[in-house]
């Protein structure tokens, strides 16, 4: 039986005003994870409308799952104060960071206290980029395991990852222009207790007709490890 995806556009209350996101799940398929998928940064075109974001969101509902994707404050249709584009860009290129990192991290902290309150079941984090660091800086402790896509380890601090201790999945390209290979590569054998790994040959940072492929690693990781029961 092909499974039929429901759109719902949802609200979710924000630092910075409301959150506007979509959950997405199966109307014939007993559901059993719901997924938080953290985008990257908006000054790299972090957005519900990113391709992977948006194929993570729209495929894994057919293998059991209730995703969630929302806009950061101030992009899209949520509230707050549009990005200072201007005044980020300059600290962003030289440093991998904006004084607008904390307040997003923050939103994701809010994102994943109201899927808690609307649906009991093991929540997983899927994070972008960027989307890994607020994941892990925020809401690692709460999630029954992450998975993080090209995450930005040469800007972030990811140390939280260790010490949550969450079964944990790494998706990387090989020509990243954000980290070098061996960067990642150094940091995964550090972790501790370690992560499995995935390094896609030639997915840069975008991966670009890479996306069925992705989603096909995180649905198997997420369907492994909710059923070993791991994590909270």
């Amino acid at each position: 039986m092909t499974t039929k995806l429901i759109r719902e556009q949802v609200y979710i209350p924000g630092p910075r005003g409301r959150l506007v996101g979509e959950l997405s799940y199966p109307d014939n398929t007993t559901a059993n994870a719901v997924v938080l998928i953290a985008n990257p940064h908006p000054l790299m075109g972090g957005a519900i409308a990113n391709n992977v974001i948006e194929r993570l969101a729209m495929d894994l509902p057919a293998h059991g799952c209730v995703t969630l994707r929302f806009d950061y404050g101030g992009v899209g249709h949520s509230g707050g104060d549009p990005i200072d584009v201007a005044g980020n860009m300059r600290q962003f290129w030289e440093t991998g960071t904006s004084p607008a990192d904390p307040g997003m991290a923050q939103e994701v902290d809010c994102a994943s206290n109201w899927l808690r309150s609307q649906l009991d079941l093991p929540q997983v984090g899927i994070g972008y980029s960027f989307g890994a660091y607020a994941l892990v800086s925020s809401v690692v402790d709460r999630l029954a395991s992450l998975i993080l896509i090209s995450p930005t380890i040469a800007r972030h601090d990811f140390s939280p990852l260790s010490a949550a201790g969450r079964p944990t999945m790494v998706i990387y390209s090989d020509d990243d222009f954000a980290t070098p290979v061996e960067t990642t590569q150094h940091w995964l054998e550090s972790l501790s207790p370690p992560a499995s790994s995935h390094m896609l040959t030639g997915g840069e940072h975008f991966y670009r007709g890479m996306e069925p492929h992705i989603v096909k690693l995180c649905a198997d990781f997420i369907v492994q490890t909710i059923s070993e029961g791991g994590g909270a």
